[in-house]
């Protein structure tokens, strides 16, 4: 018997499954068993916020100051005048 996979991915219409990781796999006719999935619990505003932060911090993104922003949109607006 061939190596069995399992993954996750989302059923986009009746007839297509997009899956979240790709498969170790040429083409070919392959065995499906769809399993439903619980729907994942709604954060809140704030939670959200609190996770895009919290990954932002652990992959060591730095946010601009506000002297970069300001730059940015003088420099925008001075487009404006050409």
């Amino acid at each position: 018997m061939e190596t069995a996979y399992i993954v996750t991915g989302t059923l986009t219409d009746e007839h297509t499954v997009k899956l979240d990781e790709a498969l170790p796999l040429a083409q070919g006719k392959v065995r499906l068993s769809v399993e439903p999935l619980a729907p994942a619990s709604k954060l809140s505003h704030d939670e959200v916020i609190a996770e895009i932060w919290a990954r932002q911090n652990a992959r060591g993104h730095q946010p601009r100051t506000r002297e970069e922003i300001d730059a940015c949109i003088q420099a925008e607006r001075d487009s404006w005048n050409d």
